[in-house]
């Protein structure tokens, strides 16, 4: 049987690794968006097609990217996931 302060410690312990959790997530969100803004040319020359705001709504969004790309190219959603997925690994993104 555990006691109240235990209880409490544990508690605070799982409060913690969630939040840590939740920080590293931001600092990948964050991370991803400063590339994104380095990758926009890159984008452009790879989609023409793409308007400036299609690439403020991607923000670096892989599923977003896809889904602009199918939209604008009328491509299959596979096909589309191959482009953007050869794009990335050209692009180390």
């Amino acid at each position: 049987m555990m006691d109240n302060q235990n209880v409490n410690e544990q508690s605070m312990d799982e409060n913690y690794k969630a939040n840590q959790k939740m920080d590293d997530n931001d600092m990948n969100k964050q991370t991803l968006k400063g590339e994104w803004n380095q990758l926009k040319g890159s984008v452009k020359q790879k989609w023409a097609d793409l308007t400036d705001d299609d690439l403020t709504h991607i923000e670096g969004d892989r599923d977003k990217l896809v889904g602009r790309v199918q939209e604008r190219y009328g491509q299959s959603k596979e096909d589309a996931e191959r482009d953007v997925d050869e794009w990335r690994n050209q692009n180390k993104y």
